[in-house]
Parts: structure tokens; sequence; C-alpha cells
């Protein structure tokens, strides 16, 4: 576009006012330059200093060609030559120091000069005084003086000659060809248009426009506000632009219906469920235990039934699943049970309802027949009502499963069917043949582990908070009780924030050396541990027996210093039921018969009676405390330095802000700098709020890896984590790429 843009003066006039070409160009050209993350950006090839002087020829001569003769006096101010600025800093500053002081008079009232009047009236204040001007400063005088009359000028030949954008005007004249592009998609090609959109579509109206993106949103309604006395105002009165309503995050508990019998699981009975009272069956969508299987689909005369006796002993399709999924209950794996039993209710009332068919006669066209139903499942399978298993509202789907939820219920079902095989009941697999459209990814996030960083900062927390003898107290789990304030007793640490001081090191550090499992934490006890027995190490050093992941047993090492955290807890342990319950107290006598590693804390006040403690608490923290314990010390920590952050970044916006209205390129340039750190740090202390038990065992694995990089060091990781495949250990070597990185390096490194 030929015509001159309030754009084109502001650019000039940032120039005036002290900007480089660079930061003005920057500053004012963003709506129309920017990159893909919607940052302003100087479009290659383009100089910046010619498009200054372009510019300035192009409003010089705009002014000239006028009739108008106050247009062409501005022009002739405008061309004057500016004077040669003073190099001495020093002489610089003490001008702007005078100027600075003079403002501040009481006797001078700012508000009763215009801003133009401002460099007149100090000039006039320094004669009326006598104050001696060097030369320089005489020149920065002048030199002032002009720079306000040329910006003067400006803006007069800017409200006369500048092209305002107007309502009917093309968006592909103001606004850059991609964002010109994406308007045109949702049927947007005037400005006014856009203004009318932004004010119906509301306060996200960005999110409509194909990669606008918040940025460049914000900086577009911002120009837009700008222009309004041209374009019109957006309008901010609809209720697309008020602020949502916060969700309701409370949990809602199941409903269930009145006067209905409870289930539930025995590992000693040969049926996955043992209601409290006779539950009624019925027919169509139920869960297991109560759905009713005709007598010609229940499996007794199955196409694919073995005719000999079966060891699971079952008659029909619905005993044998039942005997099957009470072998897990056997073995104690009651969450094992409950997902297993999960997909195979679903596939057994598919097979009921949808493809009428009894289990036993299931065929490979059918188990290709259950894989498509899963990957479009009718609505009348989905529940929207969270409700308890007996109510005639449940259903057995709450959502559309995804593509690896697909593929986990078919491997489900396979394991059950090859087990059914092994038992005998049945003659084949139907399931073995079908292949999972799902891509997997079973690798594990290994990037979950804190860093050099990170050690140094939690070391830096425990540290201090064992000095100073306290501890937030949102590091209390929920199986302690909070301390009671004493109104009578002098102000001074707590004796119980300093024992939690000690145990929350005593968590770090058994983690941290051992990379034990939570659930492993919590059942683990004293009575499991005992001296090593390899070199002259002595008895001050310890291995722990370790009950895993699918019964397997392994020992951890246990060192002098983490058994002597160990020690001193289960000291403050003791002395804070003695000193609750006294000598004779059974909970006493129970934790000194069978200690567990990590034990809860109980508050009481100075003098109270021993009623004050719980007597069924049991001693033990289990793995819901343990795991919120760390939880809490994690975010709690790091909302801190979030906050402070976050204070950080708002007090330094409105600095840039006031930098940028003031022309200050050098300050507005560093805030930015500022800016970028504190974002850098926002993201680390998010990071940090999401740390939890699992990524100390991530730290642990990728340490022992790291010190010994070799073969033999994979091995000896497997057996202190406790992986059944080593494949699953060897996940955390990828999360070290550099070894590889050098070495393809060296392969052909000149090419051919």
């Amino acid at each position: 576009m030929d015509k001159l843009t309030v754009e084109d003066f502001s650019f000039v006039r940032g120039v005036f006012n002290g900007m480089s070409p660079k930061d003005s160009f920057l500053r004012f050209y963003g709506n129309i330059h920017f990159d893909s993350k919607g940052l302003p950006v100087i479009p290659h090839g383009l100089t910046i200093n010619t498009r200054f002087s372009e510019l300035e020829g192009r409003i010089l001569s705009a002014a000239r060609d006028s009739a108008d003769a106050l247009l062409q006096r501005h022009a002739q101010k405008l061309a004057e030559p500016m004077p040669e600025g003073t190099t001495d800093k020093s002489e610089r500053l003490s001008l702007e120091t005078q100027f600075s002081a003079w403002l501040d008079r009481e006797d001078v009232q700012a508000f009763e000069y215009a801003e133009n009047d401002l460099p007149a009236a100090f000039q006039q204040y320094i004669e009326d005084n006598n104050i001696q001007i060097s030369t320089q400063q005489s020149e920065e005088v002048d030199r002032a003086t002009l720079i306000n009359e040329k910006v003067k000028a400006l803006n007069e030949l800017q409200t006369i000659l500048a092209y305002r954008p107007k309502s009917d005007a093309e968006t592909s004249i103001w606004l850059a060809t991609t964002l010109h592009k994406a308007l045109l998609k949702i049927n947007v090609h005037t400005l006014g248009q856009l203004v009318k959109f932004i004010s119906t579509a509301g306060r996200n109206w960005h999110r409509h426009i194909p990669r606008l993106g918040p940025v460049r949103g914000e900086r577009l309604l911002a120009w837009l506000d700008d222009h309004a006395d041209t374009l019109g105002p957006v309008s901010r009165a609809t209720p697309q632009w008020g602020a949502y309503t916060p969700l309701k995050t409370r949990i809602k508990p199941l409903e269930r219906l009145p006067l209905v019998p409870t289930l539930s699981y025995s590992a000693g009975s040969n049926v996955a469920a043992v209601p409290d009272k006779q539950l009624s069956q019925r027919a169509g969508i139920a869960p297991l235990e109560m759905l009713n299987v005709p007598p010609d689909l229940d499996g007794h005369t199955g196409l694919f039934r073995c005719s000999a006796p079966n060891h699971f002993g079952a008659r029909t399709d619905m005993e044998a699943i039942q005997v099957w999924l009470a072998t897990f209950l056997a073995a104690e794996k009651q969450r094992t049970f409950e997902a297993y039993r999960r997909e195979v209710e679903r596939f057994y009332i598919w097979c009921v309802n949808e493809a009428k068919v009894a289990l036993s006669s299931v065929s490979a066209s059918h188990a290709m027949g259950y894989q498509i139903f899963l990957k479009q499942i009718p609505k009348s399978y989905i529940g929207t009502t969270l409700v308890t298993r007996e109510d005639p509202r449940w259903r057995p789907w709450r959502v559309q499963l995804t593509p690896r939820s697909q593929a986990y219920s078919l491997t489900v079902i396979k394991l059950m069917f090859s087990a059914l095989c092994k038992a005998g009941y049945l003659s084949g697999n139907p399931f073995d043949s079908i292949k999972s459209a799902a891509t997997l990814d079973r690798d594990m996030d290994t990037t979950r582990a804190l860093n050099h960083g990170d050690l140094l900062w939690v070391k830096e927390l425990i540290e201090r908070d064992l000095g100073a003898h306290q501890v937030d107290s949102a590091d209390l789990d929920d199986e302690d009780e909070p301390p009671v304030p004493d109104k009578g007793a002098a102000k001074g640490p707590s004796p119980t924030r300093l024992m939690r001081a000690r145990r929350l090191r005593l968590i770090f550090n058994i983690l941290l050396t051992t990379g034990l499992r939570l659930d492993e934490l919590a059942r683990a006890r004293a009575t499991d541990m005992f001296a090593t027995q390899v070199g002259n190490t002595g008895d001050s050093e310890f291995l722990l027996r370790v009950v895993g992941k699918g019964k397997k047993v392994r020992t951890v090492f246990i060192s002098n210093m983490t058994h002597q955290l160990m020690t001193d807890h289960h000291r403050d342990v003791e002395q804070q039921i003695i000193d609750a319950e006294g000598q004779s107290s059974p909970r006493l006598l129970a934790f000194r018969i069978e200690r567990p590693l990590i034990a809860s804390l109980v508050s009481s006040p100075a003098g109270a009676s021993p009623s004050v403690i719980k007597k069924s608490q049991s001693v033990a923290i289990g793995s819901q405390g343990l795991y919120k314990t760390l939880k809490a010390f994690f975010r709690t920590q790091a909302n801190r330095s979030i906050k402070r952050v976050l204070q950080q970044t708002t007090l330094i916006k409105g600095q840039q802000k006031l930098a940028g209205a003031a022309a200050d390129a050098e300050s507005f340039a560093r805030l930015g700098l500022q800016l970028n750190h504190l974002q850098l740090d926002l993201q680390m202390w998010q990071r940090r709020t999401m740390m939890s038990t699992h990524w100390l065992r991530h730290t642990f694995a990728s340490e022992a890896l790291r010190t010994n990089p070799s073969d033999t060091g994979l091995k000896l990781t497997q057996q202190l984590l406790g992986h059944a495949s080593i494949t699953t250990t060897a996940k955390y070597v990828k999360q070290d790429e550099s070894s590889k990185i050098k070495a393809a390096k060296l392969i052909f490194p000149e090419g051919i």
C-alpha cells in the first residue's frame, strides 16, 4: 500500500525518540511481520535504516506537495538536521539529573505545562537561576528541544496525512498474508467484519481462527482497540466475554439404590463375587455376577468345548470365567482381578447381547467382530452416571476406548482363552489370529527423574528445615494428625516438626539409594533387614529383603547413614507414643515387635491425656500417606517459588511497558531478557510440582546405569530394581543419547 499509515509515523517517531530502528520496527509492525510463534520479526533482506530514510522522505514529500502552509512549516521543521550529540556520558547524566530535580520541585507543577513546553520552561529556569551549563550541555538542551519539535511536527503531519484503517477496508491491506488467508476461511473479509466477529465470539475468539494463537490474538486485539475511533469498538458486553464458572472438582459419591445387596469377594471361594444376600439375576446389560445367561448360550454344548473333563471343573462358560478370575484373588492380586474382570464381563455381555453366541462357541470371525465393536461402542453400552454395580443404570463402558485401550482389552480376552485352553475347557483360542491395529508405545517416561539441580534443591530445603527445626504444615500426610496448638506454651520450634523433618530426610534417602517402589517401602519392616556378609563392612550396613511385583523377592542395600536415619526416626516414634500413652502402651509394644521402616507421627498438646491419641491408628504409614507426604513437599515448596516468579514477571512487564512508552530501547531489551529468564524459571518450578515418589525410583535407576556403564551394570540394575525383564531396565539407557551421538559422528565423518 502506497499510503502512509499510523504505523509508519509511529516507526519514524520511535527512532526520533531514541529507539533503534530495529526495535522501533519490531514494536510497530508486529501485526504484519511475525514468526511461527507469533513473535515480531524483521523480514529477510529488509534494511531498517533504508526503511526509515525512505519513510521520512515520503512524509516530507507529502507535506511539501500540500498547499497547506501549516504542513509546509511542519515539513521544514522535520527536515532540520539534528545537532551532533555529546559523547560525554557524565555531562549528559548531569543534565538529566538537573532536569529531574527541577521536575521534582514542589513549586513546579508539571501538569500546568504542555509536554512540548517543558524544555522551554526548563531553559527559562536555568537562565533565571544563572546555572552554568557547559557547551556540551547546551547542545544537549538544543538537541532535546529540536527532537521535541520534530515529534510535535510529526504528530501534526500524522493527523492529516496518515491513512487510518476503516471498517470497509480489506484485511489484506492491514494484516499479514497468512492471517488474511486464515480469516477468509471463516468468511471474514474486512476489518469491520473482524471487529463484529471478535465481539460475538467472546474472550477466546482466537481459537476459531486457524493457527492464530493467543500471542498474535492479543496483539491484533490491541491494534483494533487503538483504532476503535475509525473501526468501531470491540464489544465486550456479551456473555462470551464473561469469566468462566470454576469447575466443580468435588468427588461425587457413588449413587446406590436403597435396599440393594452389596458385593464382597472371597479368595477361598470358586466364584468371582459372593453377595451378602441373594442378588437378582437380570437379562440384558448387567455385571458378571448378575448376568442372566440364556440356557442355549451358557456353553454347556459349546462348539469348541473339549469332551474330556477340565481342570477347572466347569460345566458352563460362566463357571469357567469365575474360576479363572478367582485364581487372581487366591494369589492376592486384587488389582489384576478387577482389571481382568472388567474386560471379561464386557466381552461376555457382548457375546450374549450382540453376537448371540456362547463363549465356548466363539470363533475367529466373532473375535474380529468384537474388535470392530470396540472401535465404535454403541451409546446404549456407555454409562453417564457414576453408580454401583448392582444399580440397573450400570453400564460396562464409561467412554469410547482409545486404540491402546482396545489393544489391552483384546490382550486380556486372549489371556483368558489361553488359560481355558490350558485347563482343558476349550480346544482352541480364537484370539490367537487377531492383529491389533493400535500403535503401542510401551516405553516408560524415563525423563521423570531428578537432575543434579533438583537434588541440590531438595537437600537445601531439608537441611534448612532441620536447621530451623521447622517443616511446613503442608508436609503432613493424611495418616498423621495435625498438631494441636497450646495457647499457654511459650513460642518456639515444635519437636514434632523436627521429627517430621527427620522422617522426610529418611524417606528421600531410602528411595534414592534403594530404588524401592512406593508399595514396597510401605510394606517393608525393619525385621526384614539383616547384616551384610560382604567383606569387612561389619554390622553397620544391612540388606533389606523386599517382596516386589509378582511376589518376587529381592534384596536391596541399606547404607550406614540410612540405617542411622531410620534409628533416629524410630526413636522419635517411640518417644511420641511414650509421651502420649506411657511405657506400658500396647502400641509401643506392637511397634517394637514389628517396626515399619516409615511410621506415622502423631501430635498432641503438652500435658494432654493419652486419650488424645487415637488407639486404633496404625503406627505404619501406608502407601497413600507416603505418596502424599512427598507430593505435598514438592508441590508446596515449588508453588512458593512459582508465586514469587509470577510476581516478578508482573513487575517487570509493568516496567517494560513504561520503558516502551518512554522509548527507552535499552531498558526495554534488558527487561525482555529478564522476562525470558523468568519464563525458564517458571517452567522449572512447574516441572518440580509434578515430582512424586516414582521420580526417585527413576533417579536411582538412571544413576545406577550411569555409574555402571556396561552389560554387567545393566544386569545389576535389573536386579536392584526388581524388573522381570532386562528390556524394561534397558529403557532407562535411552535417556542419555550422548554416547550414541558421539559414536555416530565417527562413522564416515567426511561423507563420500
